[in-house]
């Protein structure tokens, strides 16, 4: 009798991994693309995955002689897909695990004609991608009339109603992007059209549109809380948030009447000279770098000003943002600068740079005898009228 029901017991237990085994349902690990392609007859296809970093390969595999084709591979998560012909002729693909994607196109000219079925995600980037392409055909026809009346006597006028053209076009293409991304606020393809280009210019920029950011990076959060392409889109918004934050406290401890944050770098000896050195004397705190052309020329309009007034209790505190020591020392010698230079040749990456909130250069404050700033963003002409003002007699 107890061996009996040491069995039945052994059976239960044994039981109880396969029913279950048999009953739970996993998400499939698998993705299959189909299609035909006009003029691709024995034609190689390659197929690459956009990381959030990088372009990786994924495989390679042909059309048959009409040009069909079908490939299955393994994904673990939704992800972004490069289908490449050549390097010009390619399709982007929104691909989520288990789907089945049939695509049609010409090989020939595939960005502009294709369809694909079988995957929300992609035939979403198919609408984006090409309603893109058709306003860079429109971006092509300026440029043809741009050329063909270039010599004509009336240029600068066609020249005028051109970039008046272009901008509309742009301004079309910006207007379709947020559109885009109202709609589809729970697609990844959204997150291509966040970052989308035309031509060299960023569709939305975060600094000047980034409700965008924020609300699609909630959305997606939802619906892909452990996707990396969403995770990324959530760095990027903390940072931004982040960076926002240091941007005001900055601002506001930049106020005229506060005292400028100390400095202390070395010159090109080697000797660590102090911004409060100086105290006493109106000090106008210049960022420059040698590798920028207003800098240089800032340089020269400065010169004039250091000699007029260095007499009077004012001296420049020059501190550089270039990345090596032999290129500033080039600079100081080629502008023939006098007045005191400071530098630790970490270009962008220079503390002073978040210390005080600069953006570009070249970036001057003045500050007063008792180190307190007088004026952010002073022009050479402003610094000498101020200097003027304060000490001509």
């Amino acid at each position: 009798m107890m061996k009996r029901k040491v069995l039945t017991l052994l059976s239960f237990l044994f039981f109880i991994p396969i029913f279950q085994m048999c009953t739970t349902s996993e998400e499939p690990d698998y993705y299959i693309i189909k299609g035909r392609l006009d003029n691709a007859a024995q034609q190689e296809l390659i197929l690459q995955e956009l990381t959030t970093k990088d372009l990786l390969p994924v495989d390679s595999f042909e059309t048959d002689d009409k040009g069909s084709f079908s490939y299955r591979g393994n994904l673990e998560e939704a992800g972004f897909f490069i289908l490449r012909v050549d390097r010009t002729s390619y399709i982007t693909l929104v691909i989520e695990p288990g789907e089945e994607l049939f695509i049609r196109g010409d090989a020939d000219n595939l960005p502009l004609n294709h369809s694909v079925e079988g995957s929300e995600g992609s035939e979403r980037l198919s609408e984006l991608k090409q309603h893109l392409q058709r306003n860079h055909q429109k971006v092509d026809s300026l440029a043809d009339i741009f050329h063909a009346s270039k010599y004509d006597d009336d240029f600068m006028e066609v020249r005028r109603e051109l970039d008046q053209a272009y901008e509309e076009i742009l301004k079309n293409q910006q207007d379709y992007v947020k559109q885009f991304i109202e709609d589809n606020p729970r697609s990844l393809a959204s997150l291509i059209a966040l970052y989308q280009y035309f031509g060299d210019r960023l569709l939305l920029r975060e600094s000047e549109h980034f409700s965008y950011f924020e609300d699609l990076s909630r959305s997606l959060s939802q619906a892909y809380p452990a996707n990396k392409h969403v995770l990324d889109l959530n760095r990027r918004v903390s940072r931004h948030k982040r960076n926002e934050a240091r941007r005001r406290l900055s601002s506001e401890s930049l106020s005229e009447g506060n005292e400028a944050p100390e400095i202390v770098l070395p010159d090109p000896d080697g000797q660590m000279i102090a911004l409060s050195d100086f105290r006493g004397k109106h000090v106008l705190i210049d960022f420059w770098a040698a590798w920028s052309p207003p800098c240089r020329e800032s340089n020269q309009r400065l010169k004039a000003i250091y000699q007029e007034y260095k007499a009077r209790g004012f001296e420049i505190y020059g501190v550089s943002l270039d990345p090596t020591k032999e290129q500033w020392l080039k600079a100081i010698d080629e502008d023939e600068i006098t007045w005191t230079q400071v530098s630790d040749q970490r270009f962008w990456n220079s503390p002073v740079v978040n210390l005080y909130h600069i953006e570009s250069i070249p970036y001057a404050i003045l500050i007063d005898p008792e180190g307190k700033i007088v004026q952010k963003d002073i022009s050479p002409q402003e610094l000498r009228d101020t200097l003027s003002s304060r000490l001509d007699e």
